[in-house]
C-alpha cells in the first residue's frame, strides 16, 4: 500500500475521478436566462383595440441584405415574430410578405428598418457576454400595417415585446 502512495498516482487519479464528478455543479448555468443571444419580439395588434392579438394566416419574413439566407418565416400563422439584429451593421431591414386571401390587395409587403448602435455586455462567468442594440431609429411602409409602435428599443436577451405592429381588423 505504501508504493501506491509513494508515487502518488492511485491518489491523482482518484482527486481527478471526484473534481468531475463535482465539476457540474460548480458550472450551474441557472443564473443565465434561456436565451443566450438578443432577439427582439414583433407582436401583432388590432388597430384601435391593443389588447385584441391578431393572427396573419399566411406571413414570410426575411432579412433584406443578409449574408446568408435569411427567411425567418413561410406563409406561417402567427401573431408574432422574433428576428436578430446584425452585429456587423448599425442598420437590419425585414420584409413581411402577406399572401391571405381577405388582404386587399392580396399579396403585398411591408418593410421593418432598424437603425440602431450595438454595444457587449458581461452578464456573469457562467452565462459570458452578449451585444445589446439600442433602436436609434424605426421605420416601416404602411401598405397593410396601420401604425407600428418601438415599445422596448433596447433589445437584449430578455424575452419581452420589443414592437408592435398594428393591422386593420374588420369585426
Amino acid at each position: 500500500m505504501n508504493r501506491f502512495l509513494r508515487n502518488g498516482k492511485p491518489i491523482a487519479a482518484i482527486f481527478c475521478v471526484a473534481a468531475l464528478l463535482f465539476l457540474p455543479v460548480a458550472c450551474n448555468t441557472e443564473a443565465c436566462l434561456d436565451r443566450k443571444s438578443s432577439i427582439m419580439t414583433v407582436d401583432f395588434r388590432a388597430f384601435g383595440d391593443t389588447a385584441l392579438a391578431v393572427r396573419i394566416d399566411s406571413l414570410s419574413v426575411y432579412g433584406i441584405g443578409q449574408p446568408t439566407d435569411s427567411l425567418l418565416l413561410d406563409r406561417a400563422s402567427v401573431s408574432s415574430f422574433q428576428a436578430t439584429l446584425r452585429s456587423d451593421k448599425d442598420t437590419t431591414q425585414y420584409v413581411l410578405y402577406y399572401d391571405q386571401y381577405n388582404l386587399n390587395p392580396r399579396r403585398s409587403r411591408d418593410t421593418l428598418t432598424f437603425i440602431y448602435h450595438a454595444y457587449v455586455q458581461f452578464e456573469s462567468a457562467e452565462c459570458g457576454a452578449i451585444y445589446v442594440y439600442v433602436i436609434d431609429e424605426f421605420r416601416y411602409t404602411t401598405w397593410q400595417i396601420i401604425q407600428a409602435e418601438m415599445r422596448t428599443p433596447e433589445i437584449d436577451n430578455r424575452e419581452i415585446e420589443n414592437v408592435r405592429l398594428y393591422y386593420a381588423v374588420s369585426e
